[in-house]
């Protein structure tokens, strides 16, 4: 069922198996975003830089840093043209379906070359396509369920989301038992290696599981937007002149211009974690033990809390729909906090840690899962906030705006890390990824404090 406002259909009856359908789409592009960006594409480039360059490691994180901020300013200005061209076609699963085709090709091809301009030349088309493709996704929300269901299916798509993380690091295990691990950091170079990533088939196989996970996508039924005959050729102009047009008025929209400020500094931490995930664990609180690698451990680290992820991100969800995204930001910012703080002391005055029944190891996985939960219960308030504070003709275009303000921030944090592990990593070696957390975590309170003056005009509920 749907009912159609302004020539816009909104859905009014939500599909479990649409929902479904949906939601795989999450756990498949979920493989990519862990394993890619956050396990591999870091380490991968520091490894390739030291060995292939004779850069030093924080040269080669700078050079990183610069990179991921170059492509994400990119992906952000295209954000909102993505989603004014959705709104203007009125369909969002086509351009979702094309855009996943670039991801598995041109990460596919990551493990052929050692080329560091190759391979990042290649990373960042394969990031933009997976970056525009969530914009198309995230506005297909309020078209396949019903206003009072928004939030508990946003956050049980993020929740499900999180299951590709399980089983794309069960699949990861075994590769790095038999090739070993990436060793990134070390005093002697002639100890850095490729490990596992030196093997062309260890990119292949994730994006394999993306496709076939991706599959239901195929299947989604979303409301569109009635044909309006317009031609080709007007389209693009169409959707630059709606674009400007919703620039004029979202500068007008005194909520969601203030979401979408503070919302630059809060997704600020997310964005940064995502791309340091696995070199926190390993090059930052050395946790290891005997009779198990470092890379092993740390994607048990990550599985562990993703598992947290999986439990409570729908909870938050349901929070966020009871209480409202705002209040939901709160929660997301006191988890990220706590895990902040444990992050910090760790590197400060545990590593290296050790595995086992200790203090310190306890509390690193306590912060792991305290991180997992915040970093899902991120995406889910902000998928809530747009659909309360959006209007239901340009839900594409809000999330856009929405997406452009992450987009550039996620800019903005790696360059500040990666800066500072070039400048302090030569002095305090691995505790300058403490400070990097400590300036990630101020950067986040003034989003939160910005946040604070949101007053959503309208509840999801009533659209």
């Amino acid at each position: 069922m749907s009912e159609v406002l302004d020539g816009v259909e909104i859905e009014t009856k939500t599909s479990k198996l649409n929902v479904f359908n949906w939601s795989m789409y999450d756990l498949a592009n979920t493989i990519y975003s862990m394993i890619i960006v956050s396990l591999i594409i870091n380490r991968y480039v520091l490894v390739i830089g030291q060995i292939e360059y004779s850069l030093s490691y924080g040269d080669a994180s700078f050079v990183f840093g610069v990179v991921v901020a170059v492509m994400q300013v990119v992906t952000a200005i295209g954000m909102p043209i993505m989603g004014a061209l959705s709104d203007t076609i009125g369909k969002r699963k086509p351009f979702v379906i094309s855009l996943t085709g670039v991801i598995l090709l041109f990460a596919s091809l990551l493990g052929f070359f050692h080329n560091i301009f190759v391979v990042l030349i290649l990373y960042v088309i394969a990031n933009m396509a997976y970056q525009w493709s969530l914009a198309f996704y995230d506005a297909m929300l309020p078209f396949i369920a019903a206003p009072k269901d928004v939030g508990k299916v946003g956050g049980f798509g993020v929740a499900f989301g999180y299951l590709g993380t399980i089983i794309s690091l069960l699949v990861m295990y075994p590769l790095i038992l038999v090739y070993g691990d990436v060793i990134s950091k070390d005093p002697d170079p002639a100890n850095l290696a490729y490990g596992y990533t030196g093997e062309w088939f260890t990119f292949v196989i994730p994006m394999a599981l993306f496709l076939v996970f991706g599959i239901p996508i195929f299947f989604v039924k979303e409301r569109q937007k009635k044909k309006t005959g317009l031609k080709k050729r007007h389209l693009l102009k169409n959707t630059f002149v709606q674009l400007g047009r919703t620039f004029r008025e979202i500068r007008s929209h005194r909520q969601m211009f203030i979401f979408v400020i503070g919302y630059f500094f809060v997704v600020d931490v997310a964005n940064v974690i995502v791309a340091y995930m696995t070199a926190l664990v390993t090059d930052a609180l050395q946790i290891e033990g005997s009779g198990i690698s470092t890379d092993l451990f740390a994607i048990i680290f990550i599985i562990i809390a993703t598992v947290a992820a999986v439990i409570f991100t729908y909870f938050i969800g349901l929070f966020a729909e009871k209480y409202g995204a705002k209040n939901a930001f709160f929660l997301v910012g006191v988890l990220w906090a706590f895990a902040l703080v444990l992050g910090i002391i760790g590197i400060f005055v545990w590593a290296p840690i050790t595995i086992g029944f200790n203090f310190p190891f306890i509390m690193m996985i306590v912060m792991g899962c305290s991180a997992g939960v915040a970093l899902g219960g991120t995406w889910t308030a902000q998928r809530v906030m747009v659909t309360e504070l959006a209007p239901k003709e340009k839900f594409g275009e809000y999330f856009g705006f929405s997406k452009l303000s992450g987009k550039v921030s996620s800019a903005l944090g790696p360059l500040i890390f990666g800066a500072i592990l070039k400048a302090l990593d030569p002095k305090i070696d691995f505790k300058a990824y403490g400070v990097a957390m400590a300036v990630v975590g101020g950067i986040m309170a003034i989003g939160l404090v910005i946040i604070a003056f949101v007053r959503p005009e309208k509840s999801a509920k009533n659209y």
